[in-house]
């Protein structure tokens, strides 16, 4: 199975650990109970077919891709995509965010909190209620004092 799997119950999630939003979106993923496929960067190799499909899905160039801050080198805007790829296969800590992929969705994740909106979670689970309810500011529980 690829990166690109166009399945919408599989939520896939592609993030490097050394980044303090790849690790914070993963907790926040794993909270799901939805199927998973969880990549890891610094373990997982993503063939240069599939890094260009995901840039093409973010409707990006795969230079875009790079947090060019982490690169030691001056003058990249003459790099070619398969400079990019080069550069990504043998340093991926610098994608620059962790990448969510649903079915035929795609986004690249800037806070930790976009993840649950792509993925369709409800403020992590918590039941909403109308703006326009009263607070409930009784005792709910029966023969408990908590004084």
């Amino acid at each position: 199975m690829g990166v690109r799997s166009t399945n919408k119950r599989l939520f896939t999630l592609i993030y490097h650990p050394d980044t303090r939003i790849g690790k914070n979106t993963l907790a926040y993923i794993q909270a799901m109970d939805d199927k998973l496929l969880i990549i890891d960067l610094s373990k997982t190799k993503i063939s240069d077919t599939e890094w260009v499909e995901i840039a093409e899905a973010l409707h990006k160039k795969v230079g875009d891709l790079v947090d060019t801050t982490k690169l030691n080198a001056k003058g990249t805007s003459e790099f070619t995509t398969d400079d990019w790829l080069k550069i990504i296969q043998k340093n991926p800590h610098i994608i620059s965010h962790p990448i969510a992929i649903n079915g035929t969705k795609t986004k690249q994740i800037k806070m930790e909190t976009e993840v649950l909106n792509f993925f369709g979670v409800d403020s992590a689970g918590l039941e909403k209620t109308m703006h326009t309810e009263d607070p409930t500011i009784s005792s709910t529980t029966k023969e408990e004092n908590f004084k």
